[in-house]
């Protein structure tokens, strides 16, 4: 009976935060205090288990268009993790990916502190301090994209999704406003409003950094396994040449791997429709395609991606299996998901993009791909860097290469 009564407990927790998240543009103040001071502290399962069901019952939330209105709420649900949500000290092995993050945060919260001192002074577009800082800071896109490509796929399969798209959209919106005010201050037309989207921008940096030591951290050690965090780890280190750390030199190993490779293969050559190839003779193949290539199954999620030198947009081990609508920036989704219904439905075949990114022309081509009997059996992803190619003029045949 105890053990019912616990549970039952619980239960009515959880719905008590639902129920606050929902109500909170309409409360006042006061309903706010008082709604704190009945909960007392609150654990850290029933907060993001709260969070959670509100994500999967009513989808990400939608910011309030009133900018003071949304930063308000923020700050009131920051104040809330500070000093209501009861969560365990995090203590780690150095190398564990959560010391590593916890290390980059104290490294982003000394930058972010710097910036706020100077914000009184005079002629700040001037002062070069701040764009070096502001440059610095800006490393956080690297940060950020660790926690998109090897954290939250792995929190996905334990049914945590919300940080995959609330963070992923605040990430998004912090790399756009160091952008912004990076470049007021190298070219001097810093103004009063960039000056305000500036302290914005860091304190809601600065307060990140909590939000992950006090609940993404947290419920991520609860959810994931030892074995998961040694993937995690192991991607790190695979990928510290293509995404690597921003604030801290490589960290040592966790735990120390051998060197025999987690994956044995099962079969030296792979019949294929036009001839062979043995495993590695395929990896090969693939890491030396000049573009890049991604497939997604039927059902949506990734099976396959391949890495070269110099992939466009990185991607981690650990997106595998990962349902696509959690691999795209929040903003992007929707026209990727109608993508796929356009292929699923037979309407459209294929579909093509060109955007600017890091000052390279990137060409990126969807196509549906059909089995004999044209039924649908997923999409293949390429993406190219043709920002060379654009600039070929003339002929020249293979007798003039020397």
């Amino acid at each position: 009976m105890s053990e019912f009564l616990t549970k039952n407990d619980e239960s009515v927790k959880i719905e008590k935060i639902m129920k606050f998240n929902r109500s909170f543009d309409e409360m006042s103040q006061d309903q706010r205090e008082a709604w704190l001071k009945e909960m007392g502290e609150i654990n850290i399962e029933h907060f993001f288990k709260a969070n959670q069901r509100v994500f999967d019952e009513d989808g990400p939330h939608k910011a309030n268009p009133d900018k003071a209105k949304s930063q308000q709420r923020r700050d009131f649900f920051l104040d809330v993790l500070k000093n209501r949500v009861k969560s365990d000290p995090l203590k780690l092995p150095k190398g564990h990916p959560v010391t590593n993050y916890l290390d980059e945060n104290i490294v982003i919260r000394e930058i972010c502190t710097k910036i706020e001192d100077i914000f009184d002074v005079k002629e700040l577009q001037t002062y070069q301090p701040t764009s070096e800082l502001l440059h610095e800071l800006s490393k956080i896109h690297i940060h950020y994209l660790r926690k998109e490509d090897q954290l939250f796929p792995y929190l996905e399969k334990h049914n945590f999704t919300y940080p995959s798209t609330g963070m992923w959209k605040f990430h998004d919106e912090m790399r756009a406003n160091l952008k912004t005010v990076t470049k007021a201050v190298e070219i001097g037309t810093l103004d009063d409003e960039t000056l305000e989207l500036m302290k914005e921008t860091v304190k809601n940096i600065f307060d990140m950094t909590t939000r992950e030591e006090k609940m993404l951290l947290p419920t991520s050690v609860k959810l994931l396994s030892q074995e998961e965090w040694i993937k995690i780890r192991k991607e790190e280190e695979e990928s510290k040449d293509e995404i690597g750390y921003g604030f801290i030199e490589n960290p040592p190993m966790w735990p120390p791997m051998s060197d025999e490779d987690v994956q044995i293969a099962t079969l030296d050559k792979l019949l294929l429709q036009t001839g062979s190839l043995s495993q590695a003779q395929l990896n090969l193949f693939f890491s030396h395609l000049p573009f890049d290539i991604t497939f997604v199954d039927e059902n949506d999620r990734v099976l396959f991606f391949n890495k070269g030198s110099e992939r466009t947009f990185p991607r981690s081990p650990s997106v595998i299996g990962r349902e696509v609508k959690f691999c795209h920036p929040p903003k992007s989704v929707d026209t990727v998901l109608t993508i796929l219904e356009a292929f699923k439905d037979g309407s459209k075949e294929s579909a093509e993009f060109w955007i600017t990114f890091n000052e390279r022309l990137i060409h990126i081509r969807y196509f549906a791909l059909r089995d004999k009997e044209k039924k649908y059996k997923g999409v293949v992803e390429i993406t190219q860097d043709i920002t060379d190619i654009k600039k070929i003029e003339g002929e020249r045949r293979l007798l003039d290469w020397a």
